[in-house]
């Protein structure tokens, strides 16, 4: 009888193999400059995750801005160090772009949901 092994998916019993590898502890370590080593925007164009805030444009094509956050959506998604990225986001109270995989305005209301939480618990 053949047995079916799926390789290089997470959980599998062979996470090397994995397209996306859990990250190690050194890399949720922030740097002194605030990068997260092991970040999957380490390289890209910072644009993409601030489209929506653009000082030197007056207007911006609403395509463009839906089209950019979904992308940086996207790359966070894959992110082995998202949550670390969207946790320092919420303590700084970021402003503008996406971080973790949430815009600042999701950022925003994530906060005011969990703060509701810790005043009922």
């Amino acid at each position: 009888m053949t047995r079916i092994v799926r390789r290089g998916l997470r959980g599998t019993a062979r996470p090397h193999l994995s397209a996306n590898p859990i990250a190690s502890p050194a890399a949720l370590v922030p740097s002194p400059d605030g990068d997260l080593h092991g970040a999957a925007c380490q390289g890209m164009n910072p644009d993409l995750f601030y489209a929506a805030h653009d000082p030197d444009e007056s207007e911006l094509d609403p395509q463009w801005v839906e089209f950019a956050t979904r992308r940086a959506k996207a790359v966070c998604a894959g992110c082995p160090v998202r949550e670390m990225c969207l946790a320092l986001a919420l303590r700084r109270s970021e402003p503008h772009g996406v971080f973790g995989g949430l815009t600042a305005e999701e950022r925003r209301q994530l906060k005011r949901r969990t703060g509701r939480k810790a005043v009922a618990a």
